[in-house]
């Protein structure tokens, strides 16, 4: 249920059991690649979502699915720490994602107080506007850090799970905050479609659930911390 891209997908990777009898169970998992038109498999779209709408989301259904063993990935036994690998470069994508959002985000809104005028004065004059502008550009540039240094470490081969976890956790905080921020300084304007603001809003909401919830990145950056 809810894999993005799951109904226009060629091929799909599933993490399975393999090896119903050792323990714990987490070591007889495997990735084993199914193609779409396997006989069994079917890809149905759940339908109209709040955003991200560029990618289609789906529920895969296996039916008695039957693959070569040809078809395994990696080594039996190993899907669990083909997944964790996965997940931990999956986190920073999301990341990078979120914090291109805030960025577009934070520069509509730039633009739009620079120009837009209220009681004889632009807002960009205001003071609680500059406070705002300034607040918000400090969470960016912090956000992009993160996202840089997990980054890094994901090319290095050196990865800190609780680093990927901060960077995600932080940047689609930020992304949510930026996207609000920005409407507001629309005003009315910003609550309407002709604005990109208000899609950049609606697609920075998921950020914090795909990729893992923020719970679950609380979770391995405390346990990261008190291992």
């Amino acid at each position: 249920m809810f894999i993005t891209n799951g109904p226009i997908a060629h091929f799909i990777l599933v993490l399975c059991q393999t090896n119903q009898t050792i323990q714990p169970s987490y070591r007889g998992q495997s990735i084993i690649l199914v193609e779409k038109d396997a006989a069994g498999f079917t890809a149905t779209d759940v339908g109209e979502k709040m955003g991200n709408k560029m990618t289609p989301t789906g529920e895969l259904s296996f039916n008695d699915v039957k693959v070569p063993a040809t078809n395994l990935v990696g080594k039996e036994g190993q899907g669990f720490y083909q997944a964790l690998r996965i997940f931990e470069e999956i986190r920073v994508e999301v990341a990078a994602q979120a914090l291109g959002i805030a960025q577009g985000s934070f520069d509509r809104a730039l633009a739009y107080v620079k120009q837009r005028r209220q009681f004889g004065r632009k807002l960009e004059d205001f003071q609680a506007t500059r406070h705002k502008l300034a607040e918000l550009v400090t969470k960016i540039e912090t956000a992009r850090l993160m996202v840089y240094r997990a980054a890094w470490g994901i090319d290095q081969e050196d990865i800190d799970p609780k680093v990927t976890s901060m960077a995600k956790m932080y940047a689609t905080r930020v992304a949510l905050e930026v996207a609000d921020e920005a409407i507001q300084m629309h005003g009315g304007y910003g609550y309407m479609l002709e604005y990109d603001v208000e899609r950049f809003y609606r697609d920075a909401r998921i950020m914090d659930i795909y990729g893992g919830t923020r719970e679950i990145q609380k979770n391995t950056i405390a346990s990261g911390l008190l291992r």
